[in-house]
């Protein structure tokens, strides 16, 4: 395994970034991302997506240093135009834009379209409910980044099509919902490739339709399953809405009418919880249903219950002074986009 600070990952993946034509607030806002989540644990949004980013800039898909355009807009809408640049960049200005509506209307809905990967949607609901606010994020590949079957099918027809949900809370972070409509994200298939382990069973459908545990099967042609599996249809349902709500609203593109290449085009939904609830009555009243809810008989002491966020929560507060171990085809990604670039110091890639 590769391991590395998070200071010092978050160094080079800003360097590349940099090499590669993003201005160096951009580049250093999108490392933050990966790097962050690397530490709380989703590797499958963390720098192992650098690669893509880095090659779809090569191949002019993805625009370093573009602005993000407001194509439309009212006192709690806007339309935004995120021509191509890096997602993380373009969703963290359309979250602040839904945030500052939200302030003086109450309620806003932001889209984005023409934006590349934009991460892990919970960060996003992080940055709302950091401001007091609830959140609603629906996100879309544009059509592209088929890998889902649809429940009852065996052929990819979907992306994987995230939510993500928020609402601020006393505790350690936020309440906090975020997952994929399937069974899991295509990044955590990545992630087992990586490691060259197989993948459970229920994750994946081979080419062919027939259930399988090889990662290598997804990248051939294979399909994620629903979210819910023997219960699939709940996720194929809420992977069906996601399409009309980020997709279709956004005016981007949809699975089966794609848009130029692989977009999140998203829509986000902000609420000022204070328009409904005092703020800490929403508080006291949340913190009383998390303590109904971990004070039960547990189906395995060592496994208590958590409130949805908790996990992240703990592991940035426990992880951020350690370091990342990745593997080592991760490593040889980093090595090859630091030759490419002819940046000094490759032994801050070394295994160790």
């Amino acid at each position: 395994m590769w391991k590395v600070s998070p200071t010092r990952l978050e160094d080079i993946c800003t360097s590349i970034m940099r090499a590669a034509g993003a201005p160096g607030s951009d580049a250093r806002l999108v490392a933050d991302h990966l790097v962050d989540n690397d530490v709380i644990g989703h590797h499958s949004h963390g720098v192992i997506r650098l690669w893509d980013y880095i090659e779809w800039a090569h191949q002019g898909d993805l625009i370093p240093g573009a602005l993000p355009r407001i194509v439309s807009e009212t006192p709690s809408t806007a339309r935004i135009d995120g021509n191509w640049n890096f997602g993380q960049v373009v969703a963290t200005f359309a979250t602040g834009l839904a945030i500052e509506k939200a302030r003086t209307a109450g309620v806003s809905a932001v889209t984005i379209r023409r934006v590349k990967h934009i991460g892990r949607l919970g960060r996003y609901a992080e940055q709302v409910a950091g401001e007091g606010l609830v959140s609603m994020i629906f996100t879309n590949g544009g059509g592209h980044g088929i890998n889902q079957a649809p429940f009852r099918g065996t052929e990819r027809r979907l992306c994987s099509n995230p939510l993500a949900m928020s609402v601020p809370s006393r505790l350690a972070g936020p309440f906090l919902l975020d997952f994929a409509t399937s069974v899991v994200a295509e990044g955590k298939v990545r992630v087992y490739r990586a490691r060259g382990t197989p993948t459970p069973a229920g994750w994946i459908l081979d080419s062919d339709g027939n259930p399988s545990t090889d990662p290598g099967d997804l990248a051939a042609g294979g399909a994620l399953l629903p979210f819910g599996r023997a219960e699939g249809h709940k996720g194929y349902a809420l992977a069906f809405m996601v399409e009309l709500l980020a997709g279709v609203m956004s005016g981007g593109g949809i699975s089966g009418d794609p848009g130029r290449s692989f977009s999140n085009d998203s829509m986000i939904i902000v609420i000022d919880p204070e328009l409904f609830v005092p703020m800490a009555e929403l508080e006291a009243r949340s913190l009383v249903l998390t303590e109904h809810l971990k004070n039960t008989r547990l189906a395995d002491e060592s496994q208590p219950v958590l409130y949805p966020g908790e996990k992240e929560a703990e592991a940035r507060l426990a992880n951020r002074e350690r370091d990342i171990e990745l593997p080592e085809p991760v490593r040889q990604q980093f090595l090859t986009m630091l030759q490419r670039f002819s940046l000094p110091d490759p032994d801050a890639a070394s295994s160790g």
